[in-house]
C-alpha cells in the first residue's frame, strides 16, 4: 500500500474513533483488531463520558476481563484525568475531573467477577449468598470440593448405593467423579431421561449361540476366521451365564463385537457362512445399540443423583462455610437480576472490554444490570440506547478453556444490531509494520469468511488490518521451513536449532535494526527484544535447551509441573515423615532429596552398617551423616502438632545447604518454586494446618497434578518463551513462531454440554448425542487454534519468523511457505 493508501485510512479511522468515543445516543460495539489501540479508546471514551458529558463516576461501569488490564485502565484514567483537571482548572470540566479522580479509587472498573461481587453486595439480603461471604481460591475449593464429595457419600447411604449401582454397571469411579466436579462448573444443564435397557434379547443370543457353534464345527475349516469368531461368541455367551444380572450390563457395555469373519472357500456350505456373517452383523448392531442405550441410561442416572442429590450438598458446604466459588459470584448475581425484586437500574452506562472472552452469563448479568424489570429470556431484552459500549474482536478470542465463547459474541452483536446499535471497525494497526501486516491480511483472508455465517457461529469473519506505519521496503516477515519427513520431537528440534541459528546470524551479530520500544530511535535488536511464542508448553523445553546450548540467555514462561520439581517433592517428603514417623519411606526419600542430598549408596551403607530410618529412636548405628539428618527430624517431629506449616519450610530452608547450591548455581527456577512453596504453606497451612496442609501437598505430588511453577523474575538480555495465551495483549520487536505441527490432544472430561444438548463417553460407552457433540467440539477447536494463530503473528512490531514445517503428503492452506511467492519475503528451507 502506497503512502497515499495510508493517508486514507488514518482518515477514515480517525472518524470512526472519534464517533467511538462521543456517541452516546446509541449502544455501540466496536470491533477492534491487533494492535489498534483499544484500551486507549476506552480511556477517552470514560474521560469524554465523565468531563464532557458530566456522567457521574458513581453511574459507570468499566469491566475488563483481567484483574492487570483493569489496573492499566484505572491508571491510564487518573493520568488523563489529572492532565485535564490541571488544563481546565475552575471550569465545569475541571471540576468534573477532579471529582472523578477523588472518587476513582471506589469506582466499578474491574473485572466480571469483581463486578458480579459488586452486584451482590450492594443486593445485600435480597441476594440469596452468605453474609460476609469470601470467595476461595483454586486451591481451598479444590480441598473443599474433594472433602465434601467424600463426606457425601459417607453420610448419604442412598447415595452411595445409586453411586455403587453406577459403578456396577460399567461407569468407572475416576470418570464418575471428574464429571462431578465438571457438572459442578455448568450453569445450565439441559434436562436428560433414559431407561436402563433390557437383557431379554441377550438370552435368546445365548441359546442361538451353541447352535451356530455347533453348525460353524461342521461344516469349516479350523483356521477360518468365521469359525474363530463363533468360538470366541461362545465363550463370551458362557462367561455372560456365570455372572449375576447386573454383571451382565458391565461385561456388555465392554464387549467389542467385531464384524463378520470368515472365507467362504473354507466352508463346505458357503451358504451357511453367509447366513452366519448376517446373523453376527445383526448381533453387532444390537450389542452396539445396547452400549449405547446402557450409556443414555448411565448419564440419565448420573445427572439425576448428582444433581438431585451432590451438588445441593456441595453447595450447602460452601454456603455454611460462607465460602463461594468465583462461579458462585456470577451466578448468584445471575440468578438476583433474574428477580422479580424491584430493584433499580445502578448504572447508566457499562463499557466492556475484550467482549468476546464473554461467556453466555456473563453476558446475561451485563444485559440485565440495563434492564433490570426485563423478566423474560434476556436475549430479548430491550437494551436501553447509549447505555452500552462493547469493545471486542472475535479473531482474538482464544480462551475456551475459561469458558469464553464467541458464539456469544456473535450472538450479542446481532442482537444490538438490530436494536439499532452502531457497529464501528477499528483497523489502523499501530503495532506492526506494513510488510508483516500485509501477508497477514492475505493468509487469513484467504481461509476465513468477510462475513458472520450464521451456520458456522464459531468461525471468525475476517476484516484486514490497516498499517499506521509507512512501507519502508525492508524484508520484515521471514519464514522457515516447508515440508520435512520426521516425527515430532525432531521436527521441534529442527525447528529449535533453526531458530538459535538465525539468532546467532541476524541478532547477536547486531544486523537486525529496530525502533528502541522507549525511545523510538533505531538500534540493533538483542535477545532481550525478541519473543519465541508457541501455542502450547507441549515441547518448550526442546527449543529452551536448544537456544542455552547456543549460548544464550532463556526466559521461559513457568511450566505446569510444580508438583513434580524435585525441590517440591522434597519439601513435601519431609512433611509426610514427620506426619508419619512410621513410614520409613517418606524419611528415606527425604534423606535422597536435594534438601538433604544423601546419596542412595550411603543410604544403603547405612543400613548396611545396621542402621535404621526409624528416627523417632536414637540407635546410634549407621552412616554419621545420615544420623545427623535424622536426629533433626526428630527433633522437628517434637514441633508437630505446635509449628505451621510454614515454620516447618523456613526450618528447613535455614537448615539445608540447598538455597545456597540454587543461589550459586542461578537456578532461578527452582528458587521461584521454593519461594510459592513458601507462600503455600503460609497460606494454605494457615488455612487447614500442618496436618491437612500435608495431606493436601502428598495428594497433589502423587497425582503430579499440573500446576503453574513459580515466577520467575525479570531477566535481561534474554529470549522470551511464551504461549500464546500468556502473550495475549503483548508485543515485541521481534517475534518468532513455532512449534504449530501437530494439533493438541484432544481430551475431555467425560461430558459435553452445548446448545441444549448433553453427552458422555465413559471408556468404549457413548450416549447418543456424543460423536456429534464430540465433532462440533472438534470444529470449535480447530476454529479457535486458528484464532490463536492470528494472536501470534500480530505480536511483532518491527521483524516476525515464522517456523512453518509440515508433512510432505499434507500441505495446508494455513501454509505461509506454500505462499511464498505471493509475499515476497524471505524463504527458507528444511
Amino acid at each position: 500500500m502506497g503512502q497515499g493508501g495510508v493517508q486514507v485510512n488514518q482518515v477514515v479511522d480517525q472518524k470512526t474513533r472519534e464517533r467511538a468515543t462521543t456517541d452516546f445516543a446509541h449502544n455501540i460495539v466496536v470491533e477492534a483488531g491487533a494492535g489498534t489501540g483499544k484500551t486507549t479508546l476506552m480511556v477517552e471514551r470514560t474521560v469524554y463520558a465523565l468531563v464532557d458529558r458530566g456522567i457521574p463516576i458513581e453511574r459507570m461501569a468499566l469491566i475488563t476481563f483481567m484483574e492487570k488490564a483493569a489496573g492499566e485502565i484505572r491508571a491510564r484514567l487518573a493520568s488523563r484525568l489529572e492532565t485535564v483537571a490541571g488544563e481546565a482548572g475552575d471550569t465545569e470540566a475541571g471540576r468534573r475531573a477532579r471529582r472523578a479522580l477523588d472518587l476513582l479509587p471506589g469506582s466499578a472498573i474491574t473485572t466480571i467477577h469483581g463486578f458480579a461481587m459488586r452486584l451482590l453486595q450492594t443486593a445485600g439480603h435480597h441476594a440469596s449468598v452468605p453474609m460476609n461471604f469470601r470467595v476461595m481460591d483454586v486451591y481451598e475449593q479444590d480441598q473443599l470440593f474433594a472433602e465434601t464429595f467424600r463426606n457425601w457419600l459417607q453420610t448419604d447411604q442412598g447415595a452411595a448405593r445409586r453411586t455403587q449401582d453406577l459403578l456396577t454397571l460399567g461407569l468407572p469411579f475416576e470418570r464418575f467423579q471428574s464429571m462431578a466436579k465438571f457438572l459442578s462448573g455448568e450453569p445450565d444443564v439441559p434436562p436428560y431421561r433414559a431407561f436402563k435397557p433390557g437383557l431379554a434379547w441377550m438370552e435368546e443370543v445365548i441359546a442361538a449361540s451353541e447352535e451356530r457353534l455347533s453348525q460353524a464345527v461342521s461344516l469349516a475349516q479350523r483356521d477360518d476366521q468365521g469359525w474363530l469368531q463363533m468360538q470366541e461368541i461362545r465363550r463370551f455367551c458362557l462367561s455372560l451365564q456365570a455372572l449375576p444380572p447386573d454383571g451382565w450390563y458391565r461385561a456388555l457395555g465392554a464387549w467389542n463385537l467385531t464384524a463378520p469373519k470368515g472365507n467362504r472357500k473354507k466352508w463346505t456350505d458357503p451358504a451357511a457362512l453367509v447366513e452366519q456373517k448376517a446373523w453376527v452383523a445383526a448381533l453387532k448392531e444390537s450389542v452396539d445399540t445396547f452400549r449405547q442405550a446402557l450409556a443414555d441410561y448411565l448419564l440419565s442416572e448420573f445427572l439425576d443423583l448428582v444433581q438431585g442429590s451432590f451438588l445441593p450438598y456441595w453447595k450447602a458446604a460452601r454456603w455454611r462455610s460462607g465460602q463461594l466459588t468465583f462461579d458462585d459470584l456470577l451466578w448468584e448475581a445471575r440468578d438476583f437480576l433474574r428477580q422479580d425484586s424491584g430493584h433499580e437500574r445502578l448504572y447508566d452506562m457499562i463499557m466492556v472490554d475484550e467482549f468476546q472472552d464473554t461467556d453466555p452469563v456473563q453476558a446475561e448479568i451485563i444485559v440485565r444490570t440495563l434492564s433490570p424489570a426485563w423478566r423474560g429470556n434476556w436475549t430479548e431484552a430491550p437494551v436501553p440506547a447509549g447505555s452500552l459500549f462493547v469493545v471486542g474482536d472475535p479473531k482474538q478470542s482464544i480462551y475456551r478453556f475459561r469458558g469464553a465463547s464467541v458464539e456469544t459474541y456473535q450472538r450479542v452483536r446481532e442482537k444490538l444490531q438490530q436494536e439499532g446499535a452502531l457497529l464501528l471497525d477499528i483497523v489502523q494497526n499501530f503495532r506492526s509494520r506494513p510488510e508483516i501486516i500485509r501477508p497477514v491480511n492475505e493468509l487469513f483472508a484467504a481461509n476465513w469468511p468477510d462475513h458472520f455465517d450464521p451456520a458456522r457461529p464459531y468461525v471468525s469473519p475476517y476484516t484486514p488490518l490497516a498499517p499506521f506505519l509507512p512501507p519502508d521496503g525492508v524484508c520484515r516477515l521471514l519464514v522457515e521451513g516447508g515440508p520435512v519427513d520426521k516425527n515430532a520431537y525432531d521436527e521441534r528440534l529442527f525447528q529449535a536449532r533453526t531458530i538459535a541459528a538465525w539468532l546467532q546470524t541476524h541478532v547477536r551479530s547486531g544486523q537486525l535494526n529496530i525502533a528502541d520500544p522507549e525511545t523510538g530511535l533505531t538500534r540493533p535488536a538483542q535477545l532481550g527484544d525478541v519473543a519465541l511464542l508457541i501455542p502450547s508448553r507441549t515441547g518448550m523445553a526442546i527449543y529452551q535447551d536448544a537456544l542455552a546450548q547456543a549460548g544464550m540467555a532463556v526466559a521461559p514462561e513457568g511450566g505446569i509441573r510444580f508438583f513434580e520439581r524435585d525441590e517440591v517433592r522434597g519439601f513435601q517428603q519431609l512433611l509426610s515423615a514427620l506426619r508419619q514417623p512410621q513410614q520409613a519411606l517418606h524419611t528415606a526419600a527425604w534423606l535422597s532429596s536435594p534438601w538433604v542430598g544423601i546419596s542412595h549408596a550411603e543410604l544403603a551403607a547405612h543400613k548396611q552398617r545396621g542402621g535404621t530410618f526409624a528416627y523417632l529412636e536414637d540407635s546410634g548405628q549407621g552412616a554419621e551423616t545420615v544420623l545427623r539428618a535424622l536426629a533433626q527430624l526428630r527433633q522437628w517431629r517434637g514441633q508437630w502438632w505446635s509449628w505451621r506449616a510454614e515454620d516447618f519450610f523456613w526450618a528447613l530452608y535455614d537448615w539445608s545447604a540447598l538455597p545456597a547450591v540454587l543461589e550459586q548455581r542461578q537456578d532461578r527456577g527452582a528458587q521461584a518454586n521454593l519461594e510459592k512453596m513458601a507462600d503455600l504453606s503460609r497460606d494454605l497451612g494457615d488455612a487447614w494446618g500442618s496436618d491437612g496442609f500435608c495431606q493436601w501437598l502428598e495428594k497433589k505430588v502423587r497425582q503430579r497434578d499440573k500446576e503453574e511453577e513459580g515466577a520467575l523474575p525479570h531477566i535481561e538480555d534474554a529470549v522470551h518463551i511464551f504461549t500464546v495465551h500468556r502473550a495475549k495483549g503483548l508485543e515485541w520487536p521481534v517475534v518468532i513462531v513455532a512449534n504449530w505441527q501437530s494439533a493438541p490432544a484432544h481430551a475431555h472430561p467425560g461430558l459435553r454440554i452445548e446448545s441444549g444438548r448433553v453427552a458422555m463417553a465413559a471408556g468404549d460407552l457413548q450416549s447418543r448425542d456424543w460423536e456429534a457433540l464430540d465433532g462440533e467440539e472438534r470444529l470449535r477447536a480447530a476454529a479457535e487454534r486458528e484464532r490463536l494463530y492470528y494472536v501470534a503473528l500480530t505480536r511483532a512490531r518491527d521483524y516476525l519468523l515464522v517456523l512453518d514445517t509440515y508433512p510432505p503428503d499434507k500441505p495446508s492452506a494455513w501454509s505461509l511457505h506454500q505462499r511464498m511467492g505471493r509475499y515476497g519475503v524471505a524463504q527458507g528451507t528444511a
